[in-house]
């Protein structure tokens, strides 16, 4: 059961991140792909189709797009340029069933997804914990203490926080962090579980 109202007249949405790594742009696709959004990954159409990396540095550079995106992904709507993954599912969710509709649910949704923000980026770190520049191979020694560090300490902060958020949701049933259907908040624990299970198989 969807929790919001969905627009009548669907509005053609422009993905734009990387073409060949999930990262934080798969938040943003989950979310269109449950809403059944139409919408175009960009940098993953061809180059002789107006996509490709190209098309998504152009846009950053763009001096007509004002504030300019600091990184993908954002997330181009009509007129609209929306950067930053939180930004954005918040911009979206609400067009289309995605967080219930009262003002309350809607900033506790936000606050979640600001918290999934936080973790994934210290999940992130763990392999680049003196630079992102750097390959994870560049780093290993002190990835790997920063790994102990993470499944030891963080990890096990974050994910009970996020249990005690499920349980303590009045209307979850124990199923959804946010009212009684699936939320986009919903989708990205979902993302983070998948993440997680692919790095730290053995700490998970």
């Amino acid at each position: 059961m969807r929790m919001g109202p969905v627009y009548a007249r669907r509005m053609n949405y422009e993905l734009f991140y990387w073409p060949t790594i999930q990262g934080r742009g798969e938040f943003v696709r989950l979310a269109l792909e449950e809403a059944a959004a139409p919408y175009v990954d960009v940098a993953r159409k061809p180059e002789s189709e107006g996509g490709g990396v190209g098309a998504l540095m152009r846009v950053m550079g763009d001096e007509a797009v004002s504030p300019p995106p600091f990184a993908p992904p954002f997330l181009r709507a009509g007129s609209l340029v929306i950067a930053q993954t939180a930004n954005i599912l918040a911009f979206l969710a609400p067009k289309h069933g995605l967080v219930p509709i009262d003002e309350a649910a809607r900033v506790a949704a936000w606050q979640l997804q600001l918290t999934i923000t936080d973790f994934v980026s210290e999940i992130h770190d763990v392999h680049h914990p003196i630079s992102s520049g750097l390959y994870y191979e560049d780093q290993k020694p002190e990835a790997l203490r920063r790994a102990k560090a993470f499944t030891s300490e963080r990890m096990p902060k974050f994910l009970s926080y996020f249990e005690r958020a499920i349980e303590r949701n009045p209307k979850g049933n124990g199923a959804h962090a946010i009212g009684d259907a699936l939320s986009y908040v919903d989708l990205s624990l979902f993302q983070v579980m998948s993440g997680l299970s692919y790095a730290f198989p053995k700490a998970l």
